[in-house]
């Protein structure tokens, strides 16, 4: 699998970017060429791979259709268009990744629902989503997305010192963890469950005395290098920012160490944040790949990260996922709750026009970040 690059974009021409480089995979002949040149497919495959990847076209085309709808749509449909495009783009990331068993025409049958069950909860807070499954494991197209989804590498601000000056850029500091290689919870989801784990969520869920499952944090490194440019020492700094208890304590619950090497690190509160510094040994190599495991992320800017607890079973994309799902089916399936909740202007019915608002702007550039194994980070 491709690893990932880091692409810097100005977060008010988010969307704007993220449909003008979504319409290159529409590209049928260009599409079909790139993924067999990528995974090495034999030519004879070829008319299979061009099928594929116009389906592919489609789905982006779909989803463009269903976001737009969404952007001009009264509050009765708004939710359930945009979770309507996000699983069109859902498609386009399993046809993207998937092999000839995934396309349209040759999906197990499994695979055609939602992958859910909607509990209804006391309040537009508490309803859930519970993940269907089978023998097989996880089902409908949700259970089928999660087997290709993956989290983001994590990135950190890199400053190398040398005797002539300094660089500073921003790198990856990890690598991505596929989705299906951590554990998703045999239980249901609630709509608070899913925005309390949405990075553009935070502000607004403040102003309804919620608080965030996310940790706000970044990683610096600093490098020092001989006059050859060779690495002389190397300190990687994670910093947490004024975070709830119960959130740290999950977030530094993700923080493991080799125990022959927690002398390399230093830990230290400062106020209601966390500082971890780590400075390896370059010389001793032996622990080196098991030295030292660290959360997921949700990127954000190049100075900023969202660090995930115990919810990392899902990303962003997942997480928007199931709460537009949850949104939707309330709309469409629950109207008279909608319309009392919407008409008494609630907490919940207000979330979810952020949810929605959001969402238009953000899944997208999510689902563009999955297709091109690319990090966008806001400048």
């Amino acid at each position: 699998m491709t690893e990932f690059e880091i692409r810097k974009i100005k977060e008010s021409r988010g969307a704007d970017v993220a449909w003008r480089r979504l319409s290159a995979f529409q590209d049928v002949e260009r599409s079909a060429n790139r993924l067999i040149v990528e995974r090495t497919i034999p030519v004879r495959f070829r008319d299979n791979v061009r099928k594929q990847m116009h389906q592919l076209s489609f789905a982006i085309g779909q989803a463009r259709e269903f976001f737009k709808s969404a952007e001009i749509s009264g509050p009765s449909t708004r939710a359930l268009m945009a979770y309507y495009g996000l699983t069109a783009l859902a498609n386009a990331e399993i046809l993207w990744h998937g092999n000839g068993d995934h396309s349209f025409d040759a999906r197990a049958q499994r695979s055609n629902s939602h992958g859910f069950k909607l509990v209804q909860g006391q309040s537009l807070w508490d309803f859930a989503a519970r993940p269907t499954e089978d023998a097989s494991g996880f089902n409908g197209l949700f259970g089928l997305w999660r087997q290709f989804a993956c989290h983001i590498p994590l990135y950190s601000r890199s400053t190398t010192y040398h005797w002539a000056g300094t660089r500073s850029n921003v790198h990856l500091a990890s690598t991505h963890t596929p989705l299906a290689n951590v554990v998703l919870p045999n239980a249901s989801l609630t709509l608070g469950d899913c925005l309390k784990h949405l990075p553009a969520l935070r502000s607004v869920l403040d102003l309804h005395d919620q608080e965030t499952a996310l940790c706000r944090g970044k990683i610096a490194e600093e490098i020092q290098v001989d006059e050859d440019w060779n690495r002389v020492s190397l300190t990687r700094t994670f910093f947490m920012h004024h975070v709830p208890p119960p959130v740290l304590d999950t977030v530094g619950a993700k923080f493991t160490m080799h125990p022959n090497c927690v002398n390399e690190f230093q830990i230290s509160e400062v106020g209601a944040g966390l500082i971890i510094k780590w400075t390896p040994s370059l010389l001793d190599q032996k622990y080196a790949k098991s030295t030292f495991t660290m959360p997921e992320a949700f990127a954000d800017a190049d100075d900023v990260l969202f660090f995930v607890g115990a919810g990392d079973y899902l990303n962003e994309f997942g997480y928007y996922y199931i709460a537009l799902y949850i949104a939707g089916m309330i709309t469409r399936y629950h109207p008279n709750i909608w319309i009392k909740e919407q008409r008494a202007s609630s907490s919940g019915a207000t979330l979810i026009d952020e949810l929605v608002e959001h969402a238009i702007n953000r899944v997208p550039l999510l689902a563009l970040s999955a297709l091109e194994r690319s990090i966008y980070i806001y400048e």
